[in-house]
């Protein structure tokens, strides 16, 4: 009987140690996928760890900068049409 019950005792302390482990893992991936996502910009502390860029807060001036944007950009590299007198 004392063994069933060391038994019992040991599987239930298994199943404990691996359902912390599960956590303290999945605490941990989701704790260095925000840090990259953040990846140290000042810009991005607003970020919200559980939505991700969906939940990215904004002021108004940015907002309304990129949603009121009607014109589309171009498909050019940034300075790919100056010419080499235009550089100099």
């Amino acid at each position: 009987m004392k063994a069933l019950i060391l038994l019992a005792l040991v599987l239930i302390n298994l199943a404990l140690i691996f359902y912390l482990a599960e956590k303290v893992s999945r605490y941990w991936k989701r704790f260095t996928d925000h840090r990259k996502l953040v990846n140290d910009h000042p810009e991005m502390k607003s970020v919200d760890p559980e939505r991700g860029l969906m939940g990215f807060e904004s002021d108004d001036v940015i907002r309304a900068l990129v949603l009121d944007n009607d014109e589309p950009g171009e498909s050019e590299p940034y300075l790919a049409t100056l010419t080499e007198e235009e550089e100099d």
